[in-house]
């Protein structure tokens, strides 16, 4: 590339996808587009690109899970060292295995925390207690050791950035909001919508799976679900397709961004009623955004933090989200009251443009490349 650029920032990832969302979508083309020379290194197998002026370089899919953690861990720092970028930015908890080698590099380096990763560990489904509770604790360990040693650390949320306040050089908190500026298939009219709600994104028990296929049993209204996403094992696949209820499911699977716009379109209502667990008590569910942005309303988890979050605003239906009945009767409420279910979609819409969008998220990411390259 002949352009000259103000500064090169390489994001390093050996787990999500190239087209991931936030780091993709969000954080690597807003940049592209502010004189700031992107990479992004993969580990997918799909090969080298470039798109949308970011220069996309994989370094070949892992086989299992170790060695990722492993193996490609390790050939993402070679790649690093070859590419020479201003900051190296990583998307995984397993890349802090490199951090304070490429420090050694004389770089800069930030860790930009998706999740609450020690509380996640606690309630991960593949660990029981007590291993869940060792790997928590030795992880945590780790992190807080080598959050010490970089630049700066990003959390997803207010949340997320307090935790590692205590112990980082400097932090910052860039939120999972959507990219409002993107365009937008035209809204079918509310009357051409059919009798139906939405769940989209990772299906597992802990987001509420099973909870909101038993509740289609108790509504009183003639409802289909239209579920997409992936199923976080095969054993909870088997297990919601044999559900009594799944004859009412519209099941699309894993989509991409415009087949979401179009589901979200067709439908009166979203669904995002996440378990009581630590991690999920403070997070910010892209898809409640998403629902927003789409003008529709939502029936949503009864946590504190989502009550101040939207600020007392009709844009949602709180639910326990353990209760099923609970869920039926906002489902029902929805298809009885169109009218108003249009009106409160019309408010959550509102409140999206107003309080959360990418567009402020991009700006602050730019002021905290600058921020760290100058000390």
């Amino acid at each position: 590339m002949n352009k000259k650029y103000a500064f090169h920032i390489c994001h390093l990832t050996s787990v999500h996808p190239r087209n991931d969302s936030r780091i993709f979508h969000k954080m690597c083309k807003s940049l592209a587009s502010k004189n700031v020379k992107i990479t992004l290194v993969v580990a997918d197998g799909k090969g080298n690109e470039v798109v949308d002026n970011v220069e996309i370089i994989d370094i070949g899919a892992p086989a299992g899970r170790l060695k990722r953690i492993t193996q490609t861990t390790f050939e993402i720092f070679n790649k690093a060292k070859e590419l020479n970028a201003d900051v190296f930015h990583l998307h995984d908890p397993e890349l802090l295995l490199i951090a304070k080698k490429l420090k050694k590099l004389n770089k800069k380096v930030i860790f930009d925390s998706h999740e609450d990763t020690v509380n996640t560990i606690l309630v991960s489904p593949y660990l029981k207690f007590p291993v869940s509770n060792i790997i928590s604790t030795l992880y945590e360990k780790f992190e807080c050791y080598t959050c010490k040693k970089i630049d700066g650390v990003i959390g997803a949320t207010p949340h997320i950035e307090n935790y590692f306040k205590k112990f980082a050089r400097q932090t910052e908190n860039i939120n999972n909001y959507p990219i409002l500026s993107d365009n937008k298939p035209e809204q079918i009219s509310w009357d051409q919508k059919q009798n139906e709600v939405c769940y989209v994104g990772s299906i597992d028990d802990t987001r509420g799976i099973k909870d909101l296929m038993d509740s289609l049993a108790l509504t009183k209204s003639q409802v289909r679900l239209n579920l997409a996403g992936m199923y976080s094992s095969p054993t909870l696949e088997e297990k919601i397709k044999l559900h009594q209820e799944y004859h009412l499911v519209n099941d699309f699977g894993y989509v991409n961004s415009e087949e979401v716009e179009n589901i979200y379109n067709r439908s009166l209502a979203g669904v995002v009623t996440l378990h009581p667990i630590p991690t999920f008590l403070v997070s910010l569910p892209i898809k409640m955004f998403e629902y927003m942005v789409a003008g529709i309303p939502f029936i949503a988890s009864d946590f504190p933090y989502w009550r101040n979050l939207l600020k007392g605003s009709e844009c949602c239906i709180f639910v326990d989200p353990q209760k099923p009945k609970e869920i039926a009767n906002a489902i029902d409420y929805f298809i009885l009251n169109r009218e108003k279910a249009k009106q409160m979609g019309e408010v959550g819409r509102k409140l999206v443009y107003e309080n959360f969008s990418w567009e402020s998220q991009s700006e602050k990411l730019l002021t905290f490349y600058q921020k760290v390259l100058s000390n």
